[in-house]
């Protein structure tokens, strides 16, 4: 076997994340490698069809292309992540298989057909802020997207007890328990496949490439994304924090 065709028939995960550009962009802790493992294991069809939910600068979108020759279609309400994106994917070769849509959350809701994706993206707490309807309304709008036997990959904060006060006054409504993120899960018609809370490692990589995005001066959205990301930023030395990426089947 030829190198060429070994790289093809390589799907473990190393020799998926070898191939692509060390360039991974992701603003949330498991980025790629969690995405790409998940992916795996949802066994995601060649060419299969991907909704990314406020993909931001498109990292996953772009990945997914790219790994899986999926068709992606990626809606963010900040123009200058969309442009990002799209000259990312231009770069990657994967420009035609991803197209990046101008909607905010409420906009989505009646922009995309029921049913019509065989995978949902919502990584960096894109379930939480987006959809109206907060936590519950985001897992439901990807159960309409999403096919029977689809699967949803997303990430967010968690508490891993009750929120406390503080934590609450913080974070915000959009902080959950890790208990009531998984019923709420489950509720919106998800099983869960599995879950990961970010390690010391993954919140590492996630700060250094926020680092080397700032010193690209690149835009890093507006006012309200900016707190969320120093939030974010700041949760990986806090107790009452953590950060759970999943992996869920649509019933």
């Amino acid at each position: 076997m030829d190198d060429g065709a070994r790289a093809v028939s390589d799907r473990s995960l190393e020799g998926i994340i070898g191939r692509l550009s060390p360039e991974a962009y992701y603003q949330s802790p498991g980025g790629r490698r969690f995405l790409i493992a998940a992916a795996l294991i949802a066994d995601v069809p060649q060419g299969g069809r991907v909704l990314d939910v406020e993909c931001g600068i498109g990292p996953a979108a772009v990945d997914v292309a790219e790994a899986f020759g999926c068709k992606v279609t990626a809606f963010d309400n900040y123009a200058p992540y969309l442009a990002f994106g799209r000259q990312n994917a231009v770069a990657r070769g994967v420009g035609k298989r991803v197209t990046f849509r101008p909607l905010d959350g409420a906009g989505a809701l009646t922009a995309f057909e029921a049913g019509s994706f065989d995978l949902i993206l919502g990584l960096g707490g894109a379930m939480s802020d987006t959809i109206p309807g907060g936590l519950s309304g985001g897992f439901g709008a990807a159960a309409t997207w999403c096919r029977p036997g689809g699967h949803l990959i997303c990430g967010d904060l968690v508490a891993p007890g009750t929120p406390s006060d503080l934590m609450r006054f913080i974070f915000g409504d959009t902080l959950q328990s890790e208990a009531d993120f998984l019923t709420a899960l489950d509720g919106a018609g998800f099983d869960l496949v599995f879950g990961a809370r970010a390690t010391g490692a993954d919140w590492d990589e996630m700060r250094a490439t926020m680092t080397r995005l700032r010193d690209r001066s690149l835009d890093l959205g507006p006012p309200d994304e900016r707190q969320r990301q120093r939030l974010t930023e700041a949760a990986r030395n806090h107790p009452e924090v953590a950060y759970l990426n999943v992996l869920a089947r649509r019933r």
